[in-house]
């Protein structure tokens, strides 16, 4: 019998928090983000870094939680309309935040009258129903 394997952790790059990653992508946060902020830049811009850009180099990444994803969309409301809605899964009876999405009963089945498949977050954190379609 094998014995069960611990999930990862790690710390967020923004706030210094720990994270836990308990999917497949085992050095990743659950519901995070991973930037690799090197592509950011340009020549003549805020940065460059010519390696990266030039070369094919691998950049240097920055590694958000949940949270400070949040935050980011917080500080940056035109950015997070963009973003839209129904970017991660959340189970919990009140969404974790406005980009949350989740299943009912009958997602993943096909059936034939149209049933709501999937619920939204919206920015008061309360469930809306979605388009069957999606």
């Amino acid at each position: 019998m094998t014995a069960p394997t611990k999930p990862k952790t790690g710390t967020c790059s923004a706030c210094g928090n720990a994270w836990v990653a308990r999917s497949l992508w085992d050095t990743m946060p659950d519901n995070g983000w991973v930037m690799p902020y090197e592509h950011f830049g340009y020549y003549n811009g805020f940065s460059d870094s010519i390696p990266v850009l030039v070369s094919g180099e691998r950049s240097k990444d920055w590694i958000f939680c949940h949270d400070c994803v949040v935050k980011f969309f917080n500080a940056f409301p035109l950015l997070a309309a963009e973003f839209g809605r129904g970017h991660h899964p959340c189970d919990d009876d009140v969404p974790c935040c406005q980009f949350a999405w989740r299943g009912t009963e009958f997602f993943g089945k096909r059936n034939e009258t149209p049933q709501v498949c999937v619920q939204y977050a919206t920015p008061e954190l309360t469930w809306v129903d979605g388009d069957p379609e999606l």
